[in-house]
């Protein structure tokens, strides 16, 4: 294997393990796992073996991992599904100490159980992620106060521009829209081309009467997103 040989198996290596990761994060957070996306990382890591194994030019992974995408993708539709079987089983391994009962049962709709298992979760190792997900459950429960608490103890922890983003719909569904400002502006500082909090500060601020400043951040709307700022303005009566 020549040199440019080995660059092409190194990166298809970083390739194969950053889809990889990116199954497993997305296993994490959402609680769910993409079948095709998990059939797709196994080829993917097959190819790799199979070049060692046979002993043959690296070069062959030019188009032996975009096969596994085409692959993946045709397993949805296709008697290829069988292979689902063999990547689940590759998958398991990379899914080990991933499960979080909390995010399982808030996809699952149950968020009293949801709440229960995130305090759970908190008493034991108190994170800035635990705390979001545990405000994202009060917040569908309708229990805006703990809601907004849980935010700001996510916050505490670690300021993100969507926890002060969401910190700011939690207001709105107070009706604290003064607080909600201030949240968005947190939001936007930490991100300044945080269209979301741009949209719904604009509309807050038309909302209490600040025609000017709602002005202000409908142009910064609008020089991201035309069609989202003609319905902004639209809604809220700026045209």
């Amino acid at each position: 294997m020549n040199i440019i040989g080995y660059i092409v198996y190194g990166l298809s290596i970083l390739i194969t393990l950053g889809w990889c990761l990116q199954i497993r994060e997305k296993a994490q957070n959402e609680q769910s796992t993409e079948k095709a996306m998990e059939l797709q990382g196994f080829l993917m890591t097959v190819s790799l073996i199979l070049i060692q194994l046979l002993h043959i030019s690296p070069f062959h992974l030019l188009w032996m991992l975009p096969s596994s995408f085409i692959l993946g993708l045709l397993s949805m539709t296709t008697p290829l599904r069988m292979l689902w079987f063999f990547s689940s089983i590759y998958f398991s391994f990379w899914y080990i100490g991933i499960s979080n009962v909390g995010r399982k049962f808030y996809v699952d709709g149950e968020y009293e159980k949801a709440v229960t298992a995130f305090k759970e979760e908190i008493s034991k190792k108190p994170t800035p992620e635990a705390f979001f997900n545990l405000a994202l459950a009060y917040g569908k429960l309708g229990d805006h106060d703990n809601e907004i608490i849980a935010y700001q103890q996510s916050i505490e922890l670690k300021p993100k521009p969507e926890t002060h983003f969401n910190l700011g719909n939690a207001y709105i569904n107070k009706g604290n829209k003064q607080d909600a400002i201030v949240a968005y502006k947190q939001a936007i500082s930490l991100r300044p081309d945080y269209l979301k909090a741009h949209y719904s500060i604009c509309k807050t601020y038309a909302e209490i009467g600040d025609k000017a400043s709602a002005l202000r951040e409908l142009e910064i709307v609008r020089n991201t997103d035309s069609r989202s700022a003609d319905e902004l303005a639209s809604s809220i009566n700026l045209l």
